[in-house]
């Protein structure tokens, strides 16, 4: 190895871990409501969460560089909650909706063309969904007849399917990857302690396990299998830290203090999510970032939590300007 390669490698290592910093865009509220509060994003930049509207409600919406924040409504008119926690690349937006009677809820797939659709339950009252995959595949959580609730896996072609639980009588699923492995919790035949799993069509449920013995619930997953949610610290599940699972399923921190969440990873292996009071980054390269120091110094914004990341590493975020709520997309200068 000559000299210039060896100078032209050190570069690139520096320039690897040197900190990447980010534009802001603030997300414009619905019908001048209070706020909105973003909790997912696709690789085109579009924007899925719950907007506060001026008369008390909380509706999903859909924003959009070009086109603002819209709302998406709910299953039954004006006069009721819904939320927005998935989108896909075909801006099609997966949540859920309460019904007339404010007690029931129900899983929605929103597209353009046909609106809010109900998808439905597992034999029982009510459901929602959590995410969505860009073929379309909708993972969330439904009532059965008895009383238990269970992880579902949603296609246009075979409607909803029990995935089960691990033995206890809860489960849900957060996360899907383009491949349809499923992420999410359940839990454990006490009915107390609750474990991420990983679902796959081959395999079916399997414990991902926890730090300690007092649980864990898992959030998303990327195209590599790696897996981000948190663990919870003892004594008696009074803490939680952000974490991540590798394609051997072991369970390490992300270095985040107590009271901390891994919420989205890219398929990069970038990660992101709450920690304390901020919102934070991690990379392999950098580890940590509180990405309250990455964004411009003086934007009198402050950043509370970050809820998803896209390839491009968009982050779209929830913060404070002064004492008022906003979301936010984050977007890379380099």
């Amino acid at each position: 190895m000559n000299k210039i390669t060896i100078a032209a490698l050190a570069l690139t290592l520096v320039q690897i871990a040197v900190a990447q910093s980010y534009t802001l865009t603030a997300i414009g509220v619905v019908h001048g409501g209070a706020y909105c509060d973003p909790y997912a994003i696709n690789d085109q930049g579009a924007v899925a969460g719950t907007a506060a509207l001026l008369d008390g409600y909380q509706h999903a919406f859909l924003w959009t560089k070009d086109n603002g924040a819209r709302d998406l409504g709910t299953l039954v008119g004006h006069n009721a909650y819904s939320t927005a926690r998935g989108i896909n690349n075909s801006g099609q937006v997966v949540g859920q909706s309460y019904l007339s009677d404010e007690t029931t809820y129900r899983a929605f797939l929103y597209t353009q063309m046909h609106g809010m659709q109900d998808l439905g339950t597992l034999g029982g009252n009510s459901s929602a969904a959590w995410g969505i995959n860009n073929t379309g595949q909708v993972v969330g959580q439904a009532d059965l007849s008895s009383t238990s609730t269970h992880a579902f896996l949603w296609t246009a072609s075979e409607g909803m399917k029990d995935l089960g639980s691990l033995g206890g009588n809860f489960s849900a699923a957060y996360g899907i990857n383009e491949a349809g492995d499923i992420v999410g919790f359940s839990y454990l035949p006490d009915n107390i302690t609750v474990h991420a799993f990983l679902y796959t069509e081959v395999a079916g449920m399997q414990d991902l396990g926890d730090f300690n013995g007092d649980g864990s619930i898992a959030n998303a997953i990327n195209a590599s299998g790696q897996i981000v949610g948190f663990g919870y610290l003892r004594p008696y599940q009074e803490g939680l830290i952000a974490a991540l699972w590798t394609s051997t399923h072991k369970m390490q921190s992300l270095g985040t203090a107590t009271e901390s969440d891994a919420l989205g990873i890219n398929d990069s292996g970038q990660i992101v999510g709450y920690y304390g009071a901020g919102a934070f980054l991690w990379t392999s390269a950098n580890h940590l970032q509180d990405l309250n120091t990455l964004i411009p110094p003086n934007s009198g914004w402050r950043l509370v939590g970050a809820a998803a990341i896209n390839r491009s590493g968009q982050i779209a975020v929830s913060g404070f300007v002064g004492t008022k709520a906003h979301g936010a997309l984050l977007t890379p200068v380099n």
